[in-house]
């Protein structure tokens, strides 16, 4: 039934194809839960049409006749060449990457662990808020609020009984920080009334509910494709305020947003939080949460401030109060530097909050400034020869990215925060240093000349290699398959053997692989537990 559908495809295909044409190529994919879509139909040679071609049916009956989980993404690659033939690779483990290749699953369980995991807890375990003054703060928030917009009190719902309260607290992951449950014993949230700036406050039951790990929906289904487009996470904020994770079982949501974010005390901070501070969370954060205020009477206080100094505005009926939160792009921008050819001798710009650092087209460069920086995660070097590493050894970068004529990894020999590197060379570079990191779980060597590929086989850690075609072969002749690759990648070959990754029209210089090519490597790379079903066919041309 299968090849059923892939000819019916390939017909509706030809159909809509422009005159001229000789091959078109789908990149399709179905979840199951109603999504089906494709990345691209591109015909050759280049012509208008296909712009009414519709397969999503075809793609959702390809999803349930594959047996695929609700919700789990399935990738359907086809070809359909004019004269009557097509080829397909349809895998739930096997899909193009965010670059000229494809990424297969081995083992989706197997994530890293989150940068969080490793940051120790609050310098300060002092909370910050304070229940009587919360208290207050709530009844002249209440007030002023009634005030501008000039209606009769407003009555949030009563707070449930005591008894009550206790037994839904010792549900949670932590106690409630004291400044809320002071709140709590006054009201049960706000019944939907949007009064934390237009976002609705939990009742106590939906709190509880909404802290349940299975209920945590927002956090659920991060897959290896997702870590790789995001393996640096962060946070917006103080530095260091909040841990880098995605989620974390003691972030309790307790009011949220209109558009899938939440806010949430947080009982689990970073080196530099306070427990009970409150952060934004939620379907828009998976980068990484964002800090609010040091607890929720701040959180309060800044909203009667705000509202006593008239920074706010009555739009479609509701109150949108300016409570001077930066937003992301402002912490991102200050926390990110590049430098380029004088300013890279010195380093000119840094300072202890460089969370990103870019050096790029310096003759030489002088790391020495970074040297003990605090929060320095990500270093991307490009194009400079006299680039002495060796001062990154007093940083926590964890992720590095070294585009050069000659890489010298010595310096980075046992570098403890290290864990993903991707590298580009003309000139073989070793990668024995690499094998005293003990944190290293991830390496891009796809655009770098490697002495010895043997050595991958003794990097314990390894969960994630991505190399072009070549490599793998010439690794599984020397070393066989390494142990406990959770993902890989397969990348393009270079067209030529001239330094071409310094192209920024990469793919001019690249072959991308064929789904054939990478159903084969993928076969190759699993074995019998290959996921990857190819299959060829004929169907009936147009006339």
């Amino acid at each position: 039934m299968i090849d059923d559908v892939l000819r019916a495809m390939a017909e509706k295909i030809s159909a809509g194809a422009p005159s001229g044409w000789r091959r078109a190529e789908l990149r399709g994919f179905a979840t199951g839960r109603g999504g089906s879509g494709h990345r691209g139909l591109a015909f050759e040679p280049e012509g208008t049409g296909g712009d009414d071609i519709d397969v999503h049916p075809e793609l959702t009956a390809l999803h349930e006749l594959a047996g695929a989980p609700s919700g789990r993404l399935l990738t359907v690659e086809l070809v359909v060449e004019a004269r009557g033939r097509y080829e397909a690779m349809i895998s739930e483990s096997l899909e193009r990457d965010d670059g000229d290749g494809f990424l297969y699953v081995l083992d989706p369980d197997s994530l890293p662990a989150e940068p969080g995991t490793f940051q120790q807890g609050p310098a300060n375990a002092t909370p910050a808020g304070d229940p009587r003054e919360a208290v207050a703060l709530l009844g002249a928030y209440l007030r002023e609020r009634d005030r501008i917009l000039g209606r009769d009190t407003y009555a949030p719902p009563p707070a449930l009984h005591g008894a009550r309260r206790a037994r839904l607290e010792t549900r949670l992951p932590g106690p409630l920080p004291d400044d809320l449950r002071a709140l709590y014993s006054h009201v049960d949230g706000d019944g939907g009334e949007g009064l934390l700036d237009r976002h609705p406050w939990f009742g106590l039951e939906l709190l509880e509910n909404q802290s349940r790990r299975e209920n945590r929906w927002w956090s659920a289904g991060r897959t290896w494709r997702d870590h790789l487009e995001r393996p640096i996470i962060t946070s917006a904020g103080p530095p260091l305020a909040v841990r880098r994770m995605s989620d974390h079982p003691r972030w309790i949501p307790f009011a949220t947003s209109t558009d899938g974010d939440f806010l949430a005390v947080d009982l689990a901070p970073g080196p530099g939080g306070r427990p009970g501070q409150v952060i934004r969370m939620g379907l828009h954060h998976d980068g990484g949460p964002g800090y609010v205020a040091d607890s929720v009477t701040g959180l309060l206080r800044r909203h009667v401030d705000a509202l006593r100094a008239g920074a706010y505005k009555i739009e479609r009926g509701g109150l949108w109060i300016n409570l001077g939160e930066p937003g992301w792009d402002a912490y991102g921008e200050s926390r990110s530097l590049t430098a380029s050819g004088s300013g890279a001798a010195s380093m000119r710009g840094m300072h202890d909050g460089i969370e990103r650092l870019s050096v790029v087209n310096a003759p030489w460069a002088d790391f020495g400034p970074v040297r003990g920086a605090p929060a320095l995660w990500e270093v991307r070097v490009e194009n400079c020869p006299g680039a002495d590493l060796a001062p990154l050894q007093d940083t926590p970068v964890e992720l590095l990215d070294l585009a050069m004529d000659t890489i010298d990894l010595a310096p980075l020999a046992g570098h403890a925060t290290l864990r993903m590197l991707a590298l580009s060379t003309a000139r073989p570079v070793d990668l024995a240093p690499l094998l005293s990191c003990p944190q290293l779980y991830g390496l891009d060597l796809s655009r770098a000349a490697v002495r010895d590929i043997g050595v991958l086989a003794d990097l314990k850690g390894l969960l994630y290699l991505r190399l072009r075609r070549g490599q793998w072969e010439e690794l599984w002749k020397q070393a066989g398959h390494p142990a406990g690759l959770a993902a890989a990648g397969l990348a393009a070959e270079p067209r030529r053997e001239k330094a071409w990754w310094w192209s920024v029209d990469r793919a001019y210089h690249a072959r991308e692989p064929s789904p054939r090519t990478a159903a084969g490597w993928a076969i190759a790379l699993a074995g019998e537990s290959a996921d990857v079903l190819v299959r060829t066919g004929r169907y009936a041309r147009r006339r």
